[in-house]
């Protein structure tokens, strides 16, 4: 056999020896990037589902806590225009009208850094809210006062749980990718704070946004 070709067949042998394991390994790491990745997602995924049902819970709780204050000062203001007198009752039972544990929150609030800033805003003004009616309500000095101030609360609450809820299904439709538009639009933002029954030009300047007419 040439030389030459005892040569080419060396140097053959060589690459192949630099270049297979080469290969291999970045088939490995490339394998390995898309598991993690694949894991990200499966984390996130979960993630979000348990804030959006925390989140849900307390909205319900809202609806209710609204729906009862509502008929209950009324039927006090009923009562008064009817010529009774409504003695003070001292203040409500601590907790008794909080809307959430926020236990999902509490447990993922370490890894709030792993998500887009427009969701963790949403998050971090959604659960300020929901918490604050808890305080508000175990600090009040009587019953009345605890109602009266919830109830000028729960709309804006309402709206805020909408919004972030909205957010959170936009990141999962965006495959959870950091860098997508995940904002309600402004058409939505107007229908949540209506639906709530919160003053639209409070949530657009909230949002810093204008809202569709």
């Amino acid at each position: 056999m040439p030389a030459w070709v005892q040569a080419v067949g060396s140097v053959i042998a060589i690459l192949v020896a630099v270049f297979v394991p080469w290969i291999q390994r970045r088939n490995v790491l490339r394998d390995a990037a898309i598991e993690r990745g694949r894991q990200d997602k499966e984390h996130l995924q979960r993630l979000t589902v348990g804030l959006r049902e925390e989140i849900r819970a307390a909205s319900g709780a809202a609806d209710r806590r609204q729906f009862a204050i509502a008929r209950t000062l009324q039927e006090i203001q009923g009562a008064v225009r009817g010529g009774a007198t409504i003695k003070e009752t001292g203040p409500v039972h601590p907790g008794s009208l909080s809307l959430t544990d926020a236990i999902v929150y509490k447990e993922i609030a370490g890894e709030l850094g792993r998500l887009p800033p427009e969701l963790i805003k949403a998050i971090v003004t959604f659960y300020s809210l929901a918490l604050e009616v808890g305080r508000i309500a175990d600090g009040a000095p009587t019953a009345m006062q605890a109602y009266g101030e919830i109830l000028g609360l729960l709309p804006r609450l309402k709206t805020h749980s909408a919004i972030l809820v909205r957010t959170l299904e936009k990141f999962e439709q965006a495959g959870f990718a950091a860098n997508s538009d995940i904002r309600p639009t402004p058409a939505e933002v107007r229908r949540f704070a209506t639906d709530a029954g919160y003053p639209l030009d409070e949530i657009a300047k909230e949002r810093g946004i204008e809202l569709p007419t």
